[in-house]
């Protein structure tokens, strides 16, 4: 276990958006004098801190990242460190901070505005450090704090009341000053996280979700962190507040939750299309993998700096060394992933036998599986779909609407982006993927955790839904015919992907969840969607020739 006397001085960052640039700075370097300050609360030196641009020449200051990985692997069993050691290293951070400008309370909810934010009290004689932190928050206004090494036990937790998220919330939002009138509820919604509520008697209320038990295994946490940051600078989704190990504290987004049978209203689904075509059209993947790789290089840097002794390391690397992290940058990468991951089992053993001429068994299981998928990937790369930042999990329960919203007046004329009502939410699947897959992905989720197909729109022009859909998409109301018969073919190629990729993700799941859902044979009804797809796909391609 960290202890205070060993902890490092850049144990925690502020990581924030600048010139569409994630910067990761250590917070104690801010404390230091080696970027003077002047009475305006700007750098005097113009190369170091502007208020449109930041160069850091210091290398302590900034680390460059020679590769993305796949997520936090570290194992479960990690011990925590304590709470007073990891967030002191932030007890610095002044008044004036960041709070969520969307209250829980409905008669107190305040129109949502770019970044979310609002000054808070100042405190009276503001230091050094201060004015430096100050000038960060006042001209970055997206950013967030990052500590690495802080993780929450949640059931030790919920037997003291809270006590370590109080104590945590209290250092990352100053202006709640008293740790005993928070109130916290725990949210329904998502099968793999715990996500609660946190409401301060200003009304301001944030969202803190818990990671669900290994799902680290299977979810890249620096992207999701960098995803929002990101996501939140160009106003596509809440703020976000603090990254700890095991888990995220982020702005509240008033509204609600749709259900399965709401993503096919005449009311909704031209603008949950408008919405995602404006996320693959602003979102720029080169710059997420930028910023993943920066925190990254950062988290290492850190560990780096925490190994053992080199006779330490002498006498255990023979025996204990680890494995090189494998590095996850696309969608088919994260798929080939979950392939070598994923457990032995009988419905999964069961769908293959029954759909493919050869006997499947454990001895050949994983053979079988990579073999199929490599046919598959061939297929959907030969279709050429453009590469965008990809939501990948846009279900239901992942669409906003604000409350009281109007869910029986068809959408006639697409609105103007800026008053699209439509948010997204949970970003943790998100990564560069073909926008056939995103949009079939989405798609495939009108059948609900029921699995009810008929509810899945048929991918053809012939289809006034699909093509009212897809006219959503372009953002485009009088796009023309070919335009839209381009495109619904280009997502009909990839109407088996959803079923294969939630098919392996569930059988995982299977294993590694507590949550009580029946996922390994929801796992198989997913991986059915896709071989009935293969069927139908083999078949038209037969008719072609």
């Amino acid at each position: 276990m960290v202890t205070a006397e060993n902890e490092l001085p850049s144990s925690s960052a502020y990581c924030f958006i600048s010139e569409k640039t994630v910067h990761c700075i250590p917070i104690d370097s801010l404390s230091s004098d080696s970027f003077p300050i002047d009475n305006t609360g700007k750098q005097n030196d113009e190369s170091d801190f502007t208020p449109d641009k930041l160069y850091l020449k210091n290398r302590n200051l900034v680390y460059r990242l020679n590769n993305p990985s796949l997520s936090d692997l570290e194992t479960d069993s990690v011990s925590s460190t304590p709470l007073h050691t990891q967030v002191s290293s932030v007890t610095n951070i002044p008044a004036y901070s960041r709070t969520e400008d969307k209250p829980c309370d409905e008669d107190k909810l305040s129109p949502y505005t770019r970044n979310g934010r609002r000054p808070m009290s100042r405190s009276p004689s503001p230091s050094a450090a201060d004015l430096k932190m100050d000038s960060i928050i006042n001209n970055y206004s997206t950013h967030a704090i990052y500590l690495p090494k802080l993780i929450i036990n949640l059931s030790e937790d919920l037997q003291t009341n809270y006590s370590e998220l109080r104590s945590l919330l209290t250092k990352v939002l100053p202006s709640w000053t008293d740790p005993s009138k928070i109130e916290f509820q725990k949210l329904t919604g998502g099968i793999t996280n715990m996500l609660l509520s946190c409401k301060y008697p200003s009304g301001d209320c944030v969202l803190i979700r818990v990671y669900g038990h290994g799902t680290n295994l299977i979810i890249d946490r620096h992207r999701e962190f960098i995803l929002q940051l990101i996501l939140n600078s160009i106003d596509l989704a809440p703020p976000i507040f603090s990254r700890f190990k095991n888990g995220l504290i982020y702005g509240f987004l008033p509204g609600r939750s749709l259900e399965p049978k709401d993503l096919s209203s005449e009311s909704l689904y031209p603008l949950i299309a408008q919405q995602l075509g404006n996320w693959h059209h602003n979102l720029d993947y080169k710059l997420i993998e930028n910023g993943v790789e920066k925190l990254r290089n950062f988290t290492k840097k850190l560990k780096s700096q925490t190994k053992p002794s080199s006779s330490f390391k002498h006498a255990t690397t023979t025996k204990n060394k680890k494995v090189k992290k494998h590095f996850i940058s696309n969608i088919w990468e994260l798929i080939e992933d979950w392939i070598n991951i994923v457990p032995v089992n009988p419905n999964l053993i069961s769908s293959f036998n029954s759909n493919l001429d050869v006997s499947v068994d454990e001895s050949n299981l994983k053979e079988i599986i990579t073999a199929e998928f490599e046919w598959l990937k061939k297929v959907l790369v030969n279709s050429k779909s453009p590469i965008v930042s990809s939501h990948c999990d846009l279900l239901s329960g992942n669409v906003i609407i604000p409350e009281g919203y109007d869910t029986t007046t068809p959408v006639v004329d697409l609105p103007d982006l800026s008053e699209n009502p439509v948010k997204f939410i949970d970003y943790e699947y998100m990564l560069p993927a073909p926008r056939a897959f995103d949009i079939a992905n989405h798609l495939a989720e009108w059948q609900g955790f029921d699995c009810d197909r008929s509810a899945i729109p048929v991918p053809n022009i012939n289809n006034p839904t699909l093509v009212k859909w897809v006219k959503g998409y372009l953002n485009n109301n009088d796009a023309s015919t070919s335009e839209v018969e381009l495109l619904i073919e280009e997502i009909s190629t990839f109407y088996g992907l959803p079923g294969f990729y939630w098919g392996i993700w569930a059988i995982i799941q299977s294993e590694i969840s507590n949550i009580d859902f029946s996922y390994s044979s929801y796992g198989e009804q997913r991986l059915q969607e896709y071989w009935d797809w293969k069927v139908d796909y083999l078949a038209k391609a037969k008719e072609a020739v």
